[in-house]
């Protein structure tokens, strides 16, 4: 509607330059329609002025409870005073506008005014750009410092703690660990203070653009008081002059406030950003400081003479605990080794179903305790070689769990390892069978040469040499344990005097029990058993002698010997294998 009037204002303009000497007759209608059409474009400017938006000051920057800057509250306040301004511009354009539609249509000194008020209103849109720049500047600094401090890692390095029994390469050690941390604070605070003061530059920036925007808005606030002192000197419409001169008073003094508030804040950024620069200065000679100090601590000459001071300082304060403490391994392991030999007689003594027999509970005897003095001394020189790295400084702890994992890691990957080593432990203290024994395992029948807890060896009568996991022996022949007996089965001819064979091998069998190279070894005398089988070309009789063990095949030697000769003397024939051919039809 108001566009629409000063669309006709501006047409009866042109009409009264043209043709005004044309159209007398309309001369005394003319100023009728133009004053009604005034009227209505001054209310509509006087309407337009009154819907005034809501004025937004930048204020004082926003502080947290601990004296940080709250960056998350200040930019959304410069987000309502971005609004708010660009509703002020719009708000002033809009004067600008009706402003300039009510100048030709009122007397001079009325439209004088309304100039006045249009060039106002354009200074007025045209400072706003530089709220709009300050703004934007304000507004990234503070979103750059945001992100800084959100990716800022700063922590306190606490002194090392250097006990009294730390070594002087310990020392060593932990003050280079100390001065790389306080250098690394000292860069972490280096950039973090660059990067404030880059932001208080940027702040400082923005201050000026603000400080000027805001000392125009104040010259521009005491124009528009002066135009509506000039407007009530006019006496028409006083009361909306009254109404523009008290707000513009109100907007003076806030102005003035604000500007005063624009210039303290400049004068605190700079004296912040002299801080802040002096702190820079001093980040960067501390660092120097820091590096130099550095650099001398990790020197060679610094790591030989912390080596000789830890190397004397040990010799002197605990040279002795180590030798001490390995005597007393060495003394413990003495007694322990002879602790667990007498324990594994008694116990083995008790257990032995023959203890006359001595050999055997000798060799039983020193085979478990050669297996487990074996375990004794890996396990006592395990101990001592962590008694001696504790002695030198060594930390065992890491040692300890390593031990640990392997130890359950071997546990789970040697299951075969663990059955020998159980089965060898029982081998042993049942006393199955020793060493010198000759037993029959696996298909292997041989002397016992060596028994450890994990596997068993045997040597056959030919040499060869057989290496038997304990885990795998399932059933075990010992063919020297306690006696034997010796069977011979002999066969003779079948036109043989069996009366006469079994005299001629009960003789034998007497005078050899009678002999004494022989006597100590037979438990009874060798004697004739009976006939086990008609063969084919022979009769088969047996002979049978009990013997200790381990002599058994000497004396089935010396008796088929004695035999055969016994049986030439007699006319006793042993037959060879025999075949009767017939052949059918022959004369």
């Amino acid at each position: 509607m108001r566009c629409f009037q000063v669309i006709l204002c501006c047409l009866a303009l042109l009409l009264s330059e043209q043709g005004y000497a044309q159209e007398t007759a309309a001369v005394e209608e003319a100023p009728v329609r133009a004053s009604e059409s005034a009227e209505d474009l001054v209310q509509a400017w006087q309407n337009a002025w009154r819907r005034t938006p809501k004025l937004v000051t930048i204020g004082a920057v926003l502080t947290t409870k601990n004296g940080d800057t709250d960056y998350e509250a200040r930019i959304k306040q410069l987000g309502e005073k971005t609004f708010s301004n660009r509703e002020w511009t719009e708000y002033w354009k809009e004067q600008a506008a009706t402003s300039a539609a009510v100048v030709p249509v009122v007397s001079e000194e009325r439209a004088a005014v309304a100039r006045a008020w249009g060039v106002l209103a354009s200074d007025k849109v045209e400072n706003q750009e530089k709220y709009f720049s300050a703004i934007q500047l304000e507004r990234d600094a503070l979103e750059d410092r945001m992100e800084v401090s959100f990716e800022a890692v700063i922590s306190d390095v606490s002194a090392p703690e250097v006990v009294s029994s730390s070594n002087a390469y310990e020392r060593r050690a932990s003050l280079i660990d100390d001065l790389a941390d306080r250098i690394a604070l000292q860069r972490t605070r280096l950039a973090e203070t660059g990067s404030t003061l880059g932001f208080i530059e940027r702040q400082l920036a923005s201050e000026e653009i603000v400080i000027s925007a805001v000392a125009a808005d104040l010259g521009l606030a005491k124009r528009e008081l002066e135009i509506a002192q000039q407007g009530l000197s006019l006496a028409v419409h006083t009361t909306f002059w009254t109404e523009v001169s008290a707000l513009a008073s109100r907007k003076v003094e806030e102005i003035g406030h604000e500007l005063d508030m624009s210039r303290a804040r400049e004068r605190s950024r700079k004296i912040e950003g002299a801080l802040a620069g002096s702190q820079l200065e001093f980040r960067k000679v501390r660092i120097s400081e820091l590096q130099a100090e550095m650099d001398s601590m990790t020197g060679v000459g610094t790591l030989v003479d912390a080596l000789r001071q830890t190397a004397m300082e040990w010799l002197s304060q605990r040279a002795w605990q180590a030798v001490l403490s390995l005597l007393l391994v060495f003394l413990g392991m003495k007694l322990a080794l002879r602790g667990m030999r007498r324990g594994v007689d008694m116990v083995l003594s008790r257990a032995d179903d023959n203890s006359e027999v001595e050999d055997e509970g000798d060799l039983r005897r020193n085979t478990l305790a050669d297996v487990f003095s074996s375990v004794a001394k890996m396990a006592i020189y395990v101990l001592a070689g962590l008694i001696a790295l504790e002695q030198i400084g060594v930390n065992t702890s890491p040692i300890l769990g390593s031990v640990a994992i392997l130890g359950l890691a071997i546990s789970f990957g040697s299951q075969n390892l663990v059955r020998d080593v159980v089965n060898g432990f029982f081998i042993l203290l049942e006393n199955q069978f020793s060493v010198g024994d000759v037993i029959s395992v696996n298909g292997a029948t041989g002397t016992v040469e060596r028994i450890t807890i994990r596997s068993t060896w045997i040597r056959e009568m030919n040499g060869d040499l057989h290496t038997v996991p304990n885990g795998s022996i399932a059933m075990v022949s010992n063919l020297t344990r306690g006696w034997a007996r010796v069977t011979l089965d002999i066969g003779v001819g079948y036109e043989s005097n069996l009366g006469q064979v079994e005299q001629v091998v009960n003789e034998v069998g007497a005078t050899m029990y009678a002999a004494e190279e022989w006597k100590v070894v037979l438990e009874e005398t060798p004697s004739w058993i009976g006939v086990t089988e008609l063969a084919d070309s022979s009769v088969t009789i047996r002979c049978q002698v009990k013997v200790t063990s381990g002599n058994q095949w000497a004396v089935g030697r010396e008796l088929n010997r004695r035999l055969k000769l016994a049986f030439d003397e007699a006319g006793i024939e042993i037959p060879y294998p025999q075949q009767v051919v017939r052949h059918v039809g022959s004369p």
